[in-house]
C-alpha cells in the first residue's frame, strides 16, 4: 500500500469543501431578492471565485502527492543509496567528447578571467566544456570549466583526476 500524504488529503478536502459551499453560498447571495429572482450579478462572482480557490486548494494538493511519491521513489525500502550525493569528491568525471569548440563568448570570457597575462593558447579538451589555456611565459597550463555561467579555473586540489587527464591528453597534441 502507497504512503500518502496527510497535508494532500487534507489540501484536497479544504478545496472540495470551498468550491461546494462556494456553490450553494453564490445560489444564497443570488436569489436574496425574491421580487427579482435570481440575481446572476452576484451568483457567478461568487461561484467563479469559489471554484477558482478550491481548484487552488486541489492543485496544491496534488504537487505534494506527487512529490511524496518521487520521495517514496528515491528512497524505497529505506535505501538512500540511489539518490546522488551533491559532494564534488563523489562527482561524475564529465564524458570524454571528441569534437566540441568553444563559442567566440567562451574564448573572450576566458581572456577576461586572465586579463592581467597573455594567453597564447585555449585549445579545447576532449571533456567537454573544459579547455586548456597556456600561458606565455609559463611552463604549466590552466585548466578552464566552461559549463557554468562564468568560465572558472579548476584546480589539480578539486578535480585532480579530470586535471591529470587533461594534461596528459594536452602533453600529447603535436606542437602547433
Amino acid at each position: 500500500m502507497e504512503k500518502q500524504n496527510t497535508v494532500a488529503k487534507v489540501l484536497r478536502v479544504i478545496g472540495f469543501v470551498i468550491m461546494i459551499g462556494g456553490f450553494f453560498i453564490a445560489l444564497s447571495l443570488g436569489s436574496r431578492a425574491p421580487e427579482v429572482g435570481q440575481n446572476w450579478g452576484i451568483a457567478l462572482p461568487a461561484l467563479f471565485s469559489s471554484f477558482v480557490t478550491g481548484m487552488l486548494f486541489i492543485g496544491f494538493s496534488e504537487v505534494i502527492a506527487l512529490l511524496q511519491k518521487i520521495h517514496l521513489q528515491l528512497y524505497q525500502d529505506g535505501n538512500k543509496d540511489t539518490v546522488s550525493s551533491n559532494n564534488e569528491s563523489d562527482e561524475e568525471q564529465p564524458q570524454e567528447k571528441k569534437e566540441w569548440h568553444p563559442t567566440p563568448q567562451d574564448v573572450e570570457e576566458i581572456q577576461e578571467l586572465f586579463h592581467d597575462q597573455k594567453v597564447t593558447k585555449i585549445e579545447a579538451s576532449p571533456y567537454e566544456d573544459y579547455c586548456v589555456v597556456q600561458i606565455d611565459g609559463e611552463d604549466h597550463i590552466e585548466v578552464v570549466e566552461l559549463g557554468g555561467f562564468k568560465p572558472k579555473k579548476v584546480s589539480t586540489a578539486s578535480k585532480p583526476d579530470l586535471v591529470n587527464n587533461i594534461q596528459k591528453w594536452f602533453n600529447n597534441l603535436p606542437p602547433s
